[in-house]
């Protein structure tokens, strides 16, 4: 055998270790091991819908009377929006209204906190969504959702809305061991009037609750997306008309007549059931020549939109509350929202508020929904609602 002389070995093994450096380098580096998630599911917008809640839709919580809302009725229709409820037949006698909730219950082996979905509207128009599509970061956090369905100003005037809520919420208690909720964490949660009826339904006094809905739950934080808080300032400011309509108290004026005196409304009575289940979070927006104009509210209008304010009610031992609102709206004063934080602050009650720069009244760009979405699951943990 060939011996090769010493620089040749050399030349040989350099050449060979330098061969190998280049296969190594040319191959594709090998795929890093899968991290497991970490953190709260709630957390990773990723895994918002993962958990898949069991659903029970339309079940009657109550049977309510049909009261004659001649504001509403004389106000325009406010048209039908997509992505809600299909009513189904009314089962209760003639003049009353069967009100509706579904049951998004997700799997556990103990009771679970739940969140009250309250629809927007303008108090004039809503129902439940047909999707659950924006409950999966509640659903990721092992949060129970029940949907509510309650009068519009349509089937009734103020306070009827706020009264169907607080009997939901009463339903929602009596039902507690067959769904698996846990009524001592119960959070409120709407947008537009939905979230004027969340803020409400947590700090309005029992005066509010009608018979037979006077053992109510646990509300342990509100979740409030861009809501009027003042509704005697609203009467005078953005979506005025939908205000009006709520009260039920005067009547809008004939085009082309100049604001004159009131025009009281005439004595309510019962009527058959001529229920319109929409829904929107903005309140219906007329082109400026369709908009009913209103005469001046007199005292009394005025003293009732400030007994169906939130603004009213606050006082120290409200549960936390969380306000997203953008500072462009034009339909909810966002003065209101800084007018509750600072109450709120006063108070001494927990609060945290997402100004969406240049927001409207909803329709947040993706961005900043995720972001106020994380805000407030931050916020109810920070709180002790979700762990």
């Amino acid at each position: 055998m060939r011996i090769l002389p010493p620089v040749a070995r050399i030349v040989v093994t350099l050449f060979v270790a330098f061969s190998m450096a280049r296969f190594a380098t040319a191959q594709p580096p090998s795929p890093a091991p899968a991290t497991p998630a970490t953190g709260p599911a709630w957390a990773d917008p990723a895994r918002w819908r993962a958990v898949k809640p069991v659903e029970t839709d339309n079940i009657v919580y109550a049977t309510v009377p049909h009261i004659l809302n001649p504001s509403a009725e004389a106000s325009p229709n406010p048209g039908t929006p997509n992505g809600i409820r299909t009513p189904v037949p009314n089962t209760g006698p003639a003049g009353t209204l069967d009100l509706h909730l579904d049951v998004y219950q997700v799997p556990s082996s103990k009771p679970m906190p739940v969140v009250i979905q309250i629809h927007g509207g303008g108090w004039i128009r809503g129902d439940r969504p047909v999707s659950s599509n924006s409950f999966g970061p509640f659903f990721a956090a092992g949060m129970s959702v029940v949907a509510v369905q309650y009068r519009n100003a349509i089937d009734a005037p103020a306070p009827a809305a706020i009264q169907d809520v607080r009997c939901a919420m009463a339903w929602v208690k009596r039902n507690a061991a067959k769904y698996n909720f846990d009524p001592n964490r119960i959070v409120t949660w709407g947008g537009s009037a939905g979230g004027h009826l969340a803020l409400m339904a947590a700090y309005a006094p029992a005066s509010f609750n009608p018979p037979g809905c006077t053992d109510q739950p646990k509300v342990v934080a509100v979740v409030d997306m861009y809501g009027p808080t003042n509704l005697a300032e609203a009467l005078t400011h953005g979506s005025s008309d939908s205000v009006h309509q709520w009260l039920g108290m005067d009547l809008p004026l004939p085009r082309d007549t100049p604001a004159a005196a009131p025009n009281p409304v005439p004595a309510a009575k019962p009527a058959a059931s001529t229920a319109a289940d929409i829904d929107d979070t903005a309140p219906v927006q007329p082109s400026r020549g369709q908009a009913p104009r209103w005469p001046e509210p007199t005292a009394a209008i005025l003293a009732r939109a400030r007994e169906m304010s939130p603004m009213t009610y606050i006082h120290p031992g409200l549960p936390p509350t969380f306000i997203i609102n953008g500072d462009s709206d034009r339909s909810v004063d966002p003065a209101q929202s800084a007018e509750l934080k600072k109450a709120l602050d006063a108070a001494g009650i927990p609060n945290l508020q997402d100004i969406v720069v240049g927001g409207g009244h909803g329709n947040f760009p993706p961005a900043e929904n995720q972001k106020g979405i994380l805000l407030w699951m931050h916020f109810l943990h920070d709180n002790g609602v979700i762990p």
